[in-house]
């Protein structure tokens, strides 16, 4: 019996839209949804909660992806076999730099591959990079809900504990990353940014500073009312972003 395309996902065919709105926390799904019209849940396994509604018409998808490299690289990969051809990773992210401020939105045009997944489909030698147009509508959109932000390279790793368990190593390895001016740290843009590449498909990605490096260049976790008013208004920027796209494909 022939694998099911779509197993992990469980999506069936016409119940999404060409565009996608990607959050990893499947709790945020129904928090971007809210921004459809007649939005509907229409799977609803593992980490992959997805809801579909209209925007300017269009069908347009929200789906979780769950945390790293792994689960996002399975949820493109079954999307795509549904005709996804628009993808927008909403996330968060710590940052690199002191100029960025809790709450604000980094939009990444390329992410330095460190997390392990997409090795196995190519070497790190290739670029993980954002498509031009996704880019330029997140940042008119960002612009438009007039959000705080920031566009750059961002640092993608799949262990999120590891700067506690190898501190020193991968504090000298961020620093140099600071020092080359990448933003943030976050887990899933390289895998989103290569997988599109590959397969001819748009991708972008705005993530929000949950936490910040203090004067001793130490993460301090304050995610509180500055990072969920910045969220929101990254939420409200990618669901922009997509209005803006699928008016530039209408015309």
């Amino acid at each position: 019996m022939a694998e099911d395309p779509r197993y992990h996902v469980q999506l069936k065919e016409g119940t999404v839209g060409n565009y996608v709105i990607l959050p990893g926390d499947r709790g945020r799904v129904k928090r971007i949804a809210k921004y459809l019209d007649n939005p509907e849940v229409v799977g609803d396994n593992r980490e992959y909660f997805t809801m579909t509604g209209t925007l300017d018409g269009e069908k347009v998808s929200v789906m979780s992806t769950g945390m790293g490299a792994p689960c996002v690289s399975i949820g493109i990969e079954e999307l795509r076999t549904l005709g996804v051809h628009t993808y927008i990773r909403v996330g968060t992210a710590g940052a690199l730099q002191t100029h960025l401020n809790m709450g604000d939105g980094v939009i990444a045009m390329g992410a330095i591959r460190e997390d392990g997944t997409m090795s196995d489909y190519l070497p790190k030698a290739y670029p993980a990079v954002g498509h031009f147009e996704v880019i330029q509508a997140l940042n008119e959109a960002a612009a438009a809900v007039h959000h705080p932000h920031h566009t750059g390279i961002v640092l993608s790793t799949d262990a999120y504990y590891a700067r506690f368990f190898n501190k020193s190593e991968l504090a000298d390895k961020n620093e140099r990353y600071a020092r080359a001016h990448a933003l943030c740290v976050e887990m899933e843009v390289s895998c989103l940014y290569v997988l599109a590449s590959i397969y001819d498909l748009r991708a972008g990605a705005i993530v929000t500073v949950r936490e910040v490096i203090d004067e001793q260049s130490e993460y301090r976790d304050q995610a509180g009312t500055a990072y969920e008013e910045g969220l929101e208004r990254s939420i409200l920027t990618s669901v922009e972003a997509i209005r803006l796209l699928i008016r530039k494909d209408r015309s």
